[in-house]
């Protein structure tokens, strides 16, 4: 019997996934996955490293309506504009589909299925970082795709006296409008002014996916696991077996499994160094493992 307030993989036993039920997922490197865990946090991109060149490109817009504001609006959002981007559950005809289901992000985003996929919740996530969130602009909404990622000139407001202005006033198309051909990462963003630190996932995070690759590869499901008992790290004992899962191809593209089989049979063929005997006894005396 299973009794822990941790991440657990839950979809296709307990819940089922559905486009706005707040499960969010954050494709990224194994590398980069690593940084995560040591201290919980996300860091937001700026614009410089999106892979759209359009995104908060004031320059498309009517510069001659009130050009040194744009001007230095344009320059004000590569220097102090940050995003966190995410993909999310998806309905088609009816039927949810995981967010996890994205062939294209898994191969883009996480080393062609050698990195992970980290689920939040969105509402814990807000909660967590309220205090950041109530001291600077943000929104955090779904990504609208058109033919023109450009918008019309009269859906712009060039009432402005000040860069930060103009973006509180253009935010929506600014920055939540992508071109059709991005549509397939049903994506769902977190844009923030004026702010370059971290943001926290501890407590957040639903459960996290390991790439097809990862769960094939016992030495790096290791790697996470001693950073999971290592009392210096972020992570320490905040995820037990039952926290991952793994995708696996089906006539639908993608779908995920709990692997909890696994991560066990890594934890136990690694006992002989002592290094997972505290993790174990943890389990079972606090988490409730039988």
């Amino acid at each position: 019997m299973l009794l822990t307030e941790l991440p657990v993989y839950l979809y296709h036993n307990a819940e089922l996934p559905h486009r706005g039920d707040g499960a969010l997922f954050h494709y990224t490197k194994f590398s980069s996955f690593l940084k995560i865990m040591e201290d919980m946090t996300l860091l937001p991109s700026s614009f410089g490293n999106l892979n759209d060149m359009n995104e908060g490109n004031v320059s498309n817009m009517n510069m001659n309506e009130n050009f040194m504001v744009m001007y230095n609006a344009e320059k004000f959002i590569k220097e102090k504009c940050h995003l966190l981007c995410f993909s999310q559950n998806y309905d088609i005809c009816g039927f949810g589909h995981e967010g996890t289901n994205h062939p294209a992000m898994w191969a883009h985003y996480a080393e062609n299925s050698k990195g992970v996929c980290i689920v939040i919740d969105k509402e814990a996530f807000i909660k967590k970082n309220k205090a950041i969130l109530d001291s600077h602009f943000y929104k955090f909404e779904d990504v609208e795709y058109s033919l023109f990622n450009t918008p019309k000139d009269t859906e712009i407001n060039y009432e402005a006296n000040t860069p930060e202005e103009f973006i509180m006033n253009n935010w929506k198309v600014l920055f939540f409008l992508k071109h059709n051909d991005w549509i397939n990462e049903d994506e769902h963003r977190l844009f923030l002014m004026d702010y370059d630190g971290k943001l926290s996932i501890d407590g957040c995070i639903k459960y996290v996916v390991l790439g097809r690759k990862v769960f094939l590869d016992d030495s790096r499901i290791k790697t996470i696991m001693d950073m999971v008992i290592d009392p210096k790290s972020g992570c320490y004992r905040k995820f037990v077996p039952h926290s991952f899962a793994t995708m696996c191809y089906d006539n639908h593209g993608y779908s995920t499994m709990e692997i909890a089989f696994k991560i066990d049979m890594v934890v136990r063929a690694n006992l002989s160094n002592g290094r997972y005997v505290d993790y174990l006894s943890w389990l079972k005396e606090e988490q409730g493992y039988s």
